[in-house]
């Protein structure tokens, strides 16, 4: 525990402008989400061996893993039961964030909805299909199982499949602080697919009731199955920017040729069309290579292929066959060949075959730290934590004792209900922002149900959050809210052990800060207003929920409203004038389906305030 506290206060202390730029990137599979303690472990090994970015499994066997609204409205359920009542990717952003290293939201399944090794007792295809099963890819025969994988997938050119898609990654890029949103999948099983009723009618309908081509491979066929492919792309890639234009968007599309465009004539995956036509900010071309000088005809092609190469990060699996296993030297290598060629870096699969690997890369190829290339040197370098032992800074009142219950870096401390039982956690802010507070939580049978953690903002405004600390999925870091916060020592947050019931304790530990890059450019709170909390609003609108005529009301001047949907569209603009406190009303159509929205207005600073809105009809 020691050596993972002095691992995260020495990335805190180290200076961004000193790093090179260069990408060092993996994948997080699911096999590693059993626990928040073994997330953080797996962050602190990529973190202590130089990694700077991480692909987060956001979307795998068919479900979502994150708490999903979306998923929700369309399944009744949240997550993976697996999961429970856990956010997987709230999680890993705690623990990643912690560390210094940038998470990015991978939708490993992409159009794959469902899987055989996965599916619920009753269960046909899986959730989303189960529901809409004729969202279903389709072969000529009917078939619809791909027998390779064993999945079944969602119809690429269905635009109902391709908005569910797109509504969970504008819901992560909404929610989430994430620093990107990496696709995955966004293509055909094999060209043997496209023949279920709706591809088929629309092809019919763009080629005067002619049916498709029998044949798979005709090529007019599959220019226009891989032209869907890409409209949806530029859609999604559209609709995040809308959301948040500081997001990378990423694909990890294929690379299995040297002479040869692969990715297109096996799945129908266009990538150069994405890169060419700035649908995308980077690509991870994935290629499984047993020696080097294959791997070099595999990125020697993909630099060749795309008109700007500095977008085109090369990717190899560590074991690339059956029988094959890359060795230390080897994946050193890999790495060099592709620096060597003038790729700005590269990304290893996955996390998994890295194990026993982490110490050999930080004694060789990644000595020293590096900052990711299309990243500010210093986004993720504005936190910091204050350990439980650190007692200049957590500061005891009353009488606390240690507990047998490990905490982040030792023992954590607990307390009764005696009065003046309490502790203040000064922190050093680095600068004027929004920030993500979190706390420590060491969960027992005995502990305080309703723990209350006071959080003071910039203004003064005190906000008290109140943690279960008897829920085991609280154990680790839960967040306490977004908190607009002012640079310098300050007490931030203070937790007391007031209402604890008689025969329970209270438990106390770390306290961390991690700068909220998704609020970056939004209004600090003016001082008669409290800070928001993790699901509050800088913007008043109500009612909420609404039947479809609401009103929006700010502490400001306002020149704009806007309403969009989940997708990022657009459904109500209008200019105003509209002074401090008074109240506006939006009139939304009748036509609009319920769901959740998010309402935007301009200040006269030019700067957006936004609030969630519910309409139910």
């Amino acid at each position: 525990m020691k050596k993972r506290f002095l691992t995260a206060v020495l990335a805190l202390l180290l200076p961004a402008a000193t790093m090179a730029q260069e990408l060092r990137a993996t994948w997080l599979t699911r096999t590693k989400y059993s626990s928040r303690a073994a997330i953080a472990q797996q962050m602190d090994s990529l973190a202590s061996a130089n990694f700077n970015t991480v692909y987060v499994n956001v979307w795998s066997r068919g479900y979502p893993l994150f708490q999903s609204t979306s998923f929700f409205q369309q399944t009744g359920l949240r997550t993976d039961p697996t999961y429970a009542d856990r956010d997987i990717l709230a999680e890993a952003i705690a623990e990643g964030h912690r560390v210094g290293l940038r998470v990015e939201a991978w939708f490993e399944y992409g159009f794959v909805a469902g899987w055989t090794g996965n599916l619920a007792p009753g269960a046909v295809r899986g959730p989303i299909l189960d529901v809409h099963p004729d969202w279903t890819a389709t072969k000529l025969s009917g078939q619809q199982l791909d027998p390779a994988s064993n999945f079944y997938w969602m119809a690429q050119s269905n635009p109902a499949a391709q908005n569910f898609l797109i509504s969970l990654a504008t819901e992560i890029s909404r929610r989430y602080d994430v620093d990107g949103i990496q696709l995955d999948r966004i293509r055909y099983a094999s060209l043997d697919y496209g023949y279920d009723p709706f591809t088929v009618g629309l092809y019919r309908q763009e080629h005067n009731g002619a049916a498709p081509p029998t044949a798979g491979n005709d090529a007019a066929w599959m220019r226009w199955r891989a032209d869907k492919i890409n409209a949806f792309h530029a859609r999604v890639y559209d609709s995040i920017k809308a959301v948040n234009p500081r997001l990378i968007v990423s694909n990890a599309p294929s690379q299995y040729g040297s002479s040869t465009y692969t990715a297109y004539n096996q799945y129908l995956q266009d990538w150069k069309w994405w890169v060419d036509n700035n649908k995308v900010d980077n690509v991870q071309v994935q290629s499984y290579a047993s020696t080097q000088a294959v791997y070099d005809g595999y990125i020697t092609y993909a630099k060749n292929l795309v008109n700007d190469p500095t977008k085109v990060y090369p990717s190899f699996a560590v074991s690339p066959g059956s029988s094959v296993v890359l060795t230390n030297q080897q994946l050193v290598s890999y790495l060099d060949l592709a620096r060597s060629k003038g790729f700005l870096g590269s990304a290893i699969w996955f996390v998994d075959d890295l194990a026993g690997r982490f110490r050999y890369l930080s004694r060789t190829r990644f000595a020293t730290p590096a900052t990711a290339p299309f990243a500010p040197a210093d986004w993720r370098t504005f936190r910091t934590l204050v350990p439980i032992t650190d007692a200049a800074n957590a500061v005891r009142s009353g009488t606390w004792l240690t507990s047998n219950n490990p905490g982040y870096s030792g023992p954590s401390l607990y307390a009764d209900n005696t009065a003046g039982n309490a502790l203040d956690y000064f922190l050093t802010v680095p600068a004027d922002a929004w920030y993500e507070v979190y706390a420590y939580q060491v969960v027992s049978s005995n502990r305080n149900a309703a723990a209350p953690f006071q959080v003071t903002d910039a203004t003064g405004a005190a906000t008290t959050v109140t943690v279960d600390q008897t829920r085991v999925g609280n154990a680790g870091f839960v967040k306490l809210g977004d908190f607009y916060l002012r640079a310098g020592r300050q007490r931030v947050v203070r937790l007391s052990a007031d209402n604890t019931p008689a025969g329970r304790f209270v438990s106390a530990d770390a306290v961390l800060l991690v700068r909220n890059r998704r609020l970056d450019g939004r209004a600090a709170p003016l001082s008669t207003r409290k800070s928001r909390k993790a699901t509050g609003s800088q913007l008043q609108a109500f009612p909420n929920p609404s039947p479809g005529t609401f009103s929006v009301r700010a502490e400001t001047a306002l020149t704009a409203v806007r309403v969009t949907d989940q997708l990022g569209r657009v459904v109500f603009e209008q200019p105003v004038r509209l002074a401090a406190g008074a109240a506006y009303t939006v009139q939304l159509r009748t036509a609009l389906p319920t769901g959740q929205y998010v309402v935007q207005a301009r200040q006269a600073s030019g700067q957006w305030l936004s609030a969630n809105v519910q309409l139910s009809r």
